[in-house]
């Protein structure tokens, strides 16, 4: 019996090991699935973020392309009208009444002349309506339109860069009517010329006489912003005699 307990006692010995050691491993094992759900649900967690980014971001994206598609879309339709309004303007230009040729001029036909002279400058035939202008400011000098055939005659000469002979034309306009309507666009121009020619001064003075005798013209105002770009000083009132201040002396000691 002795020998019987013994044994019995041994064998639970044995038993409790392997009870334990299958504890341990139990143990061991459940620590270790703990760990991977814990990583399986941060992973879990991570992709359920990335997928929400990658959402946001095509959503962002999606907003970007339509918010493109209005600007292009409004894009074409301002070229669209554009368009539409570039043949207007061309329809109009074709519909525009052709300036009449004149194969031969009714001698003493002053609206004649002076019409044929401004087709054949429209025409770019400036030669022969530098001539015609001519002829008109010779043959009809008191008509209203002389100062108009001297002023395209100045322009002529302006065109082919011929600086002198255009101011000196442009002269001859206030000579011929000095209250015509192109009185004072020749003056301006004159003036303008003179700056591009380096003569300043001279530019200068007609620039103020512009200003002087037509105040209320386009060119007056026109004149004025030039002088105030290169001789403001220009435009200030003169000082009236005895209008200065007296120089204080310093005292003597």
């Amino acid at each position: 019996m002795a020998v019987q307990l013994e044994e019995m006692k041994t064998e639970m010995v044995l038993l409790q090991r392997q009870v334990q050691s299958m504890q341990d491993t139990f143990n061991k094992t459940n620590g270790e699935l703990n760990t991977l759900i814990v990583q399986m649900s941060d992973n879990i967690s991570a992709i359920r973020r990335a997928q929400s980014s990658i959402s946001t971001n095509t959503n962002d994206t999606a907003s970007q392309v339509a918010a493109m598609g209005e600007r292009l879309t409004a894009t074409n339709q301002r070229m669209e009208r554009l368009s539409e309004q570039f043949a207007q303007l061309k329809k109009v230009i074709e519909d525009i009444p052709k300036m009449p040729t004149f194969s031969q001029i009714t001698p003493g036909n002053a609206e004649q002349l002076f019409a044929a002279a401004y087709s054949d400058f429209s025409r770019g035939n400036f030669q022969l309506a530098l001539s015609e202008f001519r002829q008109y400011v010779e043959i009809y000098p008191g008509s209203e339109l002389a100062d108009n055939a001297q002023y395209w005659v100045g322009e002529i000469f302006y065109g082919e860069k011929k600086l002198e002979e255009a101011a000196a034309e442009f002269d001859k306009v206030s000579t011929l009517n000095p209250n015509g309507d192109k009185t004072s666009p020749a003056q301006y121009k004159r003036a303008t010329i003179l700056l591009e020619l380096g003569k300043k001064d001279e530019a200068i003075n007609q620039f103020l006489l512009l200003i002087k005798n037509n105040p209320k013209s386009n060119e007056s105002a026109l004149a004025t912003q030039q002088l105030q770009q290169i001789a403001p000083e220009a435009l200030l009132p003169p000082v009236q005699p005895g209008a200065e201040k007296p120089v204080r002396r310093p005292k003597k000691p």
